[in-house]
C-alpha cells in the first residue's frame, strides 16, 4: 500500500482533551526527580496493599483460585453482572428495612465505572449535578464527556468537613438531576453524622432532587464519635443510589470490580435503571473471575479483617497527626474514616509558596515526598496525603515536611 496518499490526518474527538485531575498531576503536570539524595516517598494514591503493609486475607486469595481453577468462569457473563455475584451484592447489603434484590444492581468496572454509568443514565448534555468541595476529581472528566455542567457545594474543614448545606441549595434550579455526596469521604476522611444526614435528606426532599452516593469505604469509620450509616438506612423512603467496590475495604483495588445499588422506592429510578442496564451491555465489564471471587470474598471475609485494618488507618490517622502537629503553616484535619488526610495551608506564614500547587511542587522537588494539592479535588490552600503507609513512613513525611517549611518561612 502507498501510505503516501494517507494525507490527511483525521482529527481527535474533544472527548479525549477530557482530563483526570490526579492522573494528570501524577503523569504530566509533575515530574518526580531524577537524582535525589532522599528517597521518594509517594503518598499520593489510596492504594492499600501488601506493599503498603495490608496483606490479603486468605479467604480473597483462596476465592480467585478457585475460580481460575475450577475453569468454570472464562466465558462472557451477564452484562449487568453474574447473577450470583450480584446475588451475592445482596445478600452482603440487603436489609429488611432497605431491601434491593439482584435486578437493582449493576456490576462496574471498578467504582469509577459505577459513577459513568450512572451519571450516563441520568444526565442529558445541559444538565448539571452538584458535587462536593473538596470532592473526588473523576466526576470532572465524567462531566466534560457527557456536556454536564458541574457544580461545586462546599465542605467546611473547621466543622470536619460537614456540608455547607446553603451552598447546596444556592445552586438547584430545573436542570438539577442529582447530588452526590461522598460518606467516608475522598479526599478529606470525613464522616458524616447521622444528625446531619437527616439534614442532607431533607434538603434533597424539599427540592426533589434525589441523591447519589459513593459509599466505596462502606463501614470504615474508624472514630467511636463518627460511626458509620449508609445513607440507604438513615432514611428508608427516599429513590437513592449507591456506589460500592471491593478496591479499598478489601484491599485490592487493582481488580477493578465495583456496583451501584438502585434503591428503586415506589419505582422512582424505573427508567433510570433500564437506562443503566441498556449501558452496561457496552461498558467494559469487571473480569468474570472476580466477578465469580466475589460471592465467596463477600460471604466470607472475616468482620476481623476489616477492625484490623481499620486499627491500622485509626493509626497512621494518629501519627500523621501527631508528626504534623506543631508545624508552622500546616493544620492537619484529623480523619475519621477512608485512608486520608487533608492538611491546610497557611500561607501567611511563608514568603515565596504561591498557592498548594506551588507548596507540593516544591516539596517534591526538594524533599523527594509527594502529595497532593486540593487544586486536584476542586479546592484551594490544602494538600491530600494517603494514610495506607507504614507508620515509618508517615513519620519521615513529617520530618521532610517541617524541613520543607523551615526553608520558606518569612524571615
Amino acid at each position: 500500500m502507498d501510505s503516501g496518499k494517507w494525507t490527511k490526518k483525521p482529527v481527535a474527538s474533544a472527548r479525549s482533551e477530557v482530563l483526570n485531575p490526579i492522573r494528570t498531576t501524577l503523569e504530566k503536570d509533575f515530574k518526580i526527580p531524577e537524582t535525589h539524595d532522599k528517597n521518594l516517598i509517594n503518598f499520593t494514591l489510596g492504594e492499600p496493599t501488601k506493599a503498603n503493609g495490608y496483606p490479603l486475607p486468605d479467604e480473597t486469595k483462596e476465592a480467585i483460585i478457585e475460580a481460575v481453577e475450577s475453569e468454570k468462569y472464562n466465558g462472557y457473563t451477564h452484562s449487568s453482572g453474574h447473577p450470583d455475584a450480584r446475588q451475592a451484592v445482596v445478600d452482603k447489603y440487603s436489609t429488611e428495612e432497605a431491601p434491593f434484590d439482584k435486578d437493582d444492581v449493576v456490576l462496574t468496572f471498578g467504582c469509577s465505572g459505577a459513577q459513568y454509568t450512572v451519571f450516563s443514565a441520568m444526565c442529558e448534555p445541559g444538565d448539571n449535578v452538584l458535587v462536593p468541595r473538596p470532592g473526588f476529581p473523576l466526576c470532572l472528566p465524567i462531566t466534560q464527556n457527557l456536556g454536564v455542567e458541574l457544580r461545586y457545594y462546599d465542605l467546611d474543614p473547621e466543622d470536619e468537613f460537614s456540608i455547607k448545606l446553603d451552598t447546596v441549595e444556592s445552586q438547584i434550579d430545573d436542570k438539577t438531576k442529582f447530588i452526590l455526596v461522598v460518606n467516608p469521604s475522598n479526599p478529606c476522611g470525613s464522616v458524616f453524622s447521622k444528625e446531619h444526614m437527616e439534614d442532607i435528606i431533607a434538603l434533597a426532599e424539599k427540592h426533589q432532587v434525589p441523591l447519589v452516593a459513593d459509599e466505596i469505604y462502606y463501614g470504615f469509620s474508624y472514630d467511636d464519635s463518627k460511626p458509620f450509616h449508609s445513607f440507604a438506612h438513615v432514611n428508608t423512603e427516599i429513590p437513592l443510589i449507591t456506589f460500592g467496590a471491593i478496591s479499598k475495604t478489601y484491599c485490592v483495588p487493582g481488580w477493578r470490580l465495583g456496583w451501584a445499588i438502585v434503591y428503586n422506592r415506589g419505582g422512582y429510578f424505573d427508567n433510570i435503571l433500564a437506562n443503566m442496564q441498556k449501558l452496561a451491555m457496552i461498558w467494559l465489564h469487571p473480569s468474570s473471575l472476580v466477578q465469580q471471587a466475589l460471592v465467596k470474598i463477600l460471604r466470607d471475609v472475616p468482620e476481623s479483617y476489616f477492625e484490623k485494618t481499620k486499627a491500622k488507618l485509626k493509626e497512621a490517622s494518629d501519627k500523621a497527626c501527631e508528626v504534623l502537629t506543631g508545624i508552622r503553616g500546616v493544620k492537619p484535619v484529623r480523619s475519621k474514616g477512608a485512608m486520608y488526610m487533608m492538611v491546610l495551608i497557611e500561607h501567611d506564614e511563608f514568603e515565596d509558596i504561591e498557592d498548594d500547587v506551588d507548596f507540593c511542587k516544591k516539596l517534591l522537588n526538594e524533599q523527594n515526598a509527594f502529595v497532593l494539592p486540593s487544586t486536584c479535588f476542586f479546592a484551594k490552600n490544602m494538600f491530600r496525603i494517603v494514610l495506607c503507609h507504614p507508620l515509618e513512613k508517615i513519620e519521615e513525611l513529617g520530618l521532610r515536611i517541617n524541613e520543607f517549611c523551615e526553608n520558606h518561612y518569612k524571615k
